[in-house]
Formats: structure tokens, C-alpha cells, sequence
């Protein structure tokens, strides 16, 4: 049985174990090394306006999203900076499960918008479609990598 709990500092450890396994996969292939991941992830926790949920099995993660609200002219906007499910437990309905719970929380929060960066293809597009996201017309993503 998967049961969702709001992310507290005391998961951190177990929560970097996840990020760093799932990430370090297919279809991603990074190389995350624990620390960096550790990193990251207390990153993320330390922003004002934190919130994140991880899904649970017995003792052990299977899931998580975090992000952080920020103000904006019209109200508080949310990025979900990540998510990810388990290897093993991937097409099983965790994260929509997680995203249901997630958009509930925000919605009874007053925030105004839910918006992400997501790699192309790899299914995560289509994930997020599902669940009422679309590519905005407004905004695009631009990146510079230093010149050496």
C-alpha cells in the first residue's frame, strides 16, 4: 500500500538515495554522485515556500515532487523543480497519485499557477499532459553554456 507524507527534513537521506537511483537511469543516464544529489535536494527544501510529497512503501520511498511557491504580480506562482518515481515502480500510478495530491494542496492554497522544465519525449511530456499541463504559449527556455 502507497501512502503519501509531506516531506520533512528527516527524509532527506532516503530521498537523495531515490533522486540519485532514478535520475542516474534510463532515460536519463546523469551522473549524479550522492553528494551532488544530496545537494540538490537540500537546495530545493531550504527555498521559501518549500513543499514537496513523497509516496511511501512499507518504510522505503517510492516517489517524490517538491518545488517551491514564488510571488508573483498575480498571485503565487509553483515550480516543481522534481519528481520521480522509483525504477521499479514506474507506469503503476504513483505519480499521478502524487500530482493528484499535490495540485489538491496547491489548489486549497490559493496558488495561482503549476509550471515546470521536464525533458523532451522520454514519456514525460505525455505524463504531464495528462495532467492538464501544456506547453505555454508566453514562455520559453533558453540556455547558455560558458564559452572556454
Amino acid at each position: 500500500m502507497i501512502t503519501m507524507k509531506q516531506i520533512k527534513g528527516d527524509m532527506l537521506e532516503e530521498l537523495t538515495d531515490l533522486f540519485a537511483d532514478v535520475f542516474n537511469a534510463p532515460p536519463w543516464n546523469d551522473t549524479w554522485t550522492r553528494e551532488q544529489a544530496h545537494t540538490r535536494l537540500l537546495d530545493i527544501m531550504k527555498r521559501p515556500k518549500f513543499f514537496g510529497i513523497a509516496a511511501y512503501e512499507e518504510n522505503r520511498p517510492v516517489g517524490m515532487v517538491m518545488g517551491h511557491g514564488e510571488q508573483s504580480f498575480d498571485g503565487i506562482h509553483f515550480q516543481i523543480l522534481e519528481m520521480c518515481i522509483a525504477n521499479d515502480r514506474k507506469g503503476q500510478g504513483i505519480g499521478s497519485d502524487m500530482m493528484s495530491e499535490l495540485t489538491a494542496f496547491l489548489d486549497a492554497q490559493g496558488i495561482t499557477s503549476i509550471y515546470l522544465l521536464t525533458m523532451r519525449g522520454a514519456g514525460t511530456e505525455d505524463f504531464y499532459r495528462q495532467h492538464g499541463f501544456r506547453v505555454s504559449d508566453r514562455m520559453c527556455v533558453m540556455s547558455r553554456t560558458p564559452r572556454k
